[in-house]
């Protein structure tokens, strides 16, 4: 589902723990997945497409800040190769609930921005993995038989725009808002 990212802003959850399998790829296959700065390529997509970049403020940050800042950092197995029917290949978040709950709070802070552009009526959590000419997802099945389930953890959220690269426009650390 990186296809229609160029230009646009989106909210992701970095996947340090899965960049060995996507950087590589993306490298070849989706170049503007490779971030521009300290970032991760491997991600798991909360919110895309999100407002234009010149749109974000002060107040849409600190409402991002406040949001994320009362997340909890959670941990989640990347644990199965699919594949959707457009024919992007992705690994599969579980437990995906925490993601879609992610999702449907930022959508309810900011309901002009539907996830998708309310082009799916079931938002699938997911972390794509770009595929170079030749691969496919059943290659790939057989290449990360006995890397999965790939063990993670959630730690952060960032505000990106996608043009040549991913640029991290903002960075918000799960768990900041006292208790």
């Amino acid at each position: 589902m990186t296809e229609n990212l160029a230009g646009v802003t989106g909210i992701i959850v970095p996947v340090r723990e899965a960049e060995t399998v996507v950087r590589p790829r993306a490298m070849i296959a989706a170049p503007e997945l490779l971030p521009a700065d300290d970032g991760v390529a491997a991600h798991v997509t909360v919110l895309t497409p999100f407002m234009a970049p010149a749109a974000v403020d002060h107040g849409v940050l600190s409402e991002l800040a406040g949001f994320f800042g009362d997340v909890t950092g959670f941990p989640f197995r990347l644990t199965s190769v699919a594949e959707f029917p457009s024919g992007a290949v992705y690994l599969t978040p579980e437990p995906p609930d925490v993601f879609r709950r992610l999702t449907q709070g930022l959508h309810r802070l900011f309901p002009e921005f539907p996830p998708y552009g309310g082009e799916f009526d079931d938002v699938v959590p997911h972390l794509t993995v770009p595929l170079p000419e030749g691969e496919d997802a059943s290659g790939l099945r057989t290449l990360l038989h006995r890397r999965l389930p790939i063990e993670a953890h959630a730690t952060e959220a960032r505000l990106v725009h996608v043009t040549d690269r991913m640029h991290t426009l903002a960075r918000f650390r799960f768990g900041t808002t006292a208790a």
